[in-house]
């Protein structure tokens, strides 16, 4: 709004504050954007990723052992709940997988875990291998469609990870 008297100087200013509200908005949009992957935010992820890698495993153990506070979705594999292979089978499965088609989720928010849990999402580069994920930690790297998943835990170096999966011929997407 300008005021009366306020002249160019005032319009400046006024276009100026429109300018930057416009940026944060394009800026807030931008981050959006990174915090979803093909319409699909942190929940449908998680959500998805249980379906197809732990769908057999008992509704009750998924509420205490994946969802809950203080959880990850990792812990499907790291409690033997989830059929997986580990650490060194792992990143073999892993870099032999085809990438085409493939998303990184790389959890960026805890918030207390289980269901609480945000990540960043972006498109797998096709060379990717594990050796480039060595020092990362919370990172799930999926297939197209849900088919695969290699995860990367904060807890690898403890020998909690990583965790490659292959979703079950027939299993739920």
């Amino acid at each position: 709004m300008i005021f009366c008297g306020e002249g160019a100087a005032g319009a400046r200013k006024a276009g100026a504050r429109q300018s930057a509200q416009g940026a944060q908005m394009r800026f807030q949009e931008k981050e959006k954007k990174k915090r979803q992957y093909m319409g699909m935010d942190s929940q449908a992820f998680a959500q998805k990723w249980k379906s197809a890698f732990a769908g057999e495993v008992p509704r009750e153990i998924v509420e205490q052992r994946i969802d809950g506070r203080g959880c990850y979705l990792w812990h499907a594999f790291s409690w033997g709940n989830a059929p997986c292979v580990e650490r060194g089978a792992a990143d073999a499965a892993f870099d032999a997988a085809d990438k085409d088609g493939a998303f990184i989720a790389e959890e960026y928010a805890f918030h207390g875990g289980g269901k609480n849990i945000q990540y960043f999402f972006r498109k797998c580069p096709l060379g990717l291998k594990s050796a480039d994920l060595a020092d990362m930690a919370e990172v799930f790297v999926v297939g197209r469609n849900f088919r695969w998943t290699y995860v990367v835990t904060h807890e690898t170096g403890c020998g909690l990870g990583p965790y490659f999966a292959e979703r079950p011929k027939g299993g739920k997407e």
